[in-house]
């Protein structure tokens, strides 16, 4: 009998330990799973004039939560005229130089905790911008020659972010326009 009952208890301390086993093991799948799990990162863009929206430009971009940067890089080259007086020529000379305006993001994710990930983010974005007559802060120099202005926005954040969940990592204000951008983050898991 009492042989019988070593046998048993040795038996229950198997069955237990090859329970605990399998309930340790399953976390770390499920962690391994979101470290490579595949986001959709959703970014608008948006410039507003007082409560006016006047663009909102949308990006998405996928990405790995295992640390690995995702970039994006668009825009085009944008010819400035110039002059050059040339002391054998009898009339001043037009030239051209390019100036690359549009949009560089770079965007990189990991697995925190509880579902949530860790976007680290970084934005640059220039655009051309032909201010108005009104406008007094560009008027006595770009206004009156015709000329364009160049604007550049630059940002790096970092958000923690639930699957569906956005957030407003930033808003600034133009000191030359007066126009608000606002750059809004969604997370999307995809299963």
């Amino acid at each position: 009998m009492t042989r019988m009952f070593t046998m048993m208890s040795a038996a229950m301390l198997l069955l237990s330990t090859a329970g605990l086993s399998a309930q340790s093991d399953q976390p770390q799948t499920a962690a391994a799973s979101r470290a490579d799990a595949s986001l959709k990162v959703s970014l608008v863009f948006a410039r507003y004039q007082g409560d006016k929206k006047i663009s909102s430009i949308p990006y998405t971009l996928w990405v790995t939560a295992n640390q690995q940067r995702t970039s994006l890089r668009m825009g085009t080259q944008i010819p400035v005229p110039s002059t050059v007086f040339n002391k054998e020529a009898e009339k001043p000379q037009l030239s051209y130089n390019y100036r690359d305006v549009g949009t560089n993001i770079d965007c990189a994710a990991t697995s925190v905790s509880d579902g949530t990930y860790r976007l680290v983010i970084t934005i640059s974005d220039s655009s051309v911008y032909y201010p108005d007559q009104s406008d007094s802060a560009v008027r006595s120099t770009t206004a009156a020659t015709g000329a364009p202005a160049f604007r550049n926005f630059n940002s790096t954040f970092t958000l923690v972010l639930r699957d569906g969940q956005t957030a407003q990592s930033t808003s600034a204000t133009d000191p030359v326009s007066g126009q608000i951008v606002k750059l809004d983050a969604t997370l999307n898991v995809q299963k």
